[in-house]
């Protein structure tokens, strides 16, 4: 074993360094430049103020629509290339927008939340996508009780890892006719897809979407009180998707700080 070595545990004193103190002429002296400097900056800062007050009396306010967005062209198309691309996609850029989702969840159909409402579907459901391995998915329906207006809808899908700070937003709609409402009245094929951009963040911040929702219904036995109608549902999405990938925060992770 080793020898323990003996330590001393009471407490004692240790002698602080010794520092001689300014004499009182110094002090004297040090406080007027001080003084001095103060004078001059304010003096300085005060001719500045008036010296650009001058300069920007007649500057408006830069809170304009010029200096929040895009830039746009005479008739309205935005004059960007890197947020709104033109021309033909090469086949590299195509298959980066391809976008292909599958979800298996719950869906619940209730009445109306007003008077032009006929009824709304909510389906809650995880899957997985080409572009996210683990996701979940969000997505309300609401169809009108005027047969001429649309199905609308918008959903929101999460990426599980939440190190992506990824979520895609999409609005849906579809006409009200046998073609996009299965035998249940529900809506099962969405044509219309865009992106939502109040709800998209991450990767697919500034992005642009076309594509089709299809949705598949299994109805449970017997739905719960105030349930219309309730079960499994299976959500498949086709879409192609642009974004200019500036938001996925992951892009960075090899950066050395």
């Amino acid at each position: 074993m080793r020898r323990r070595i003996p330590r001393d545990r009471r407490p004692y004193l240790e002698e602080c360094e010794r520092r001689e103190l300014l004499s009182a002429i110094t002090d004297i002296m040090a406080g007027n430049s001080i003084a001095a400097g103060r004078h001059a900056l304010v003096a300085g800062a005060s001719q500045a103020a008036g010296s650009a007050a001058s300069q920007t009396s007649g500057i408006q306010s830069i809170a304009t629509l010029n200096n929040q967005g895009p830039l746009f062209n005479p008739n309205g198309t935005i004059n960007n290339q890197a947020i709104a691309p033109t021309g033909t996609l090469t086949n590299r850029e195509l298959h980066r927008e391809r976008f292909v989702a599958r979800y298996v969840g719950t869906y619940t159909v209730g009445a109306g939340r007003t008077s032009t409402e006929q009824m709304q579907t909510f389906i809650a459901a995880a899957g997985t996508a080409n572009t996210m391995l683990h996701s979940d998915i969000q997505l309300l329906l609401v169809t009108p009780k005027d047969t001429s207006l649309p199905i609308g809808g918008i959903s929101a899908i999460f990426d599980r890892n939440l190190n992506t700070n990824t979520s895609l937003g999409l609005d849906e709609a579809a006409p009200q006719s046998s073609q996009y409402i299965n035998h249940l009245g529900l809506p099962s094929l969405l044509p219309t897809v865009s992106v939502d951009v109040n709800l998209s963040a991450g990767t697919y911040d500034e992005a642009y979407a076309v594509g089709t929702v299809n949705i598949h219904y299994i109805p449970s036995g017997k739905p719960s009180p105030g349930v219309i109608s309730q079960g499994k549902a299976i959500v498949t999405i086709h879409a192609q998707i642009y974004t200019t990938n500036v938001g996925f925060i992951l892009r960075n992770a090899k950066i050395n700080p």
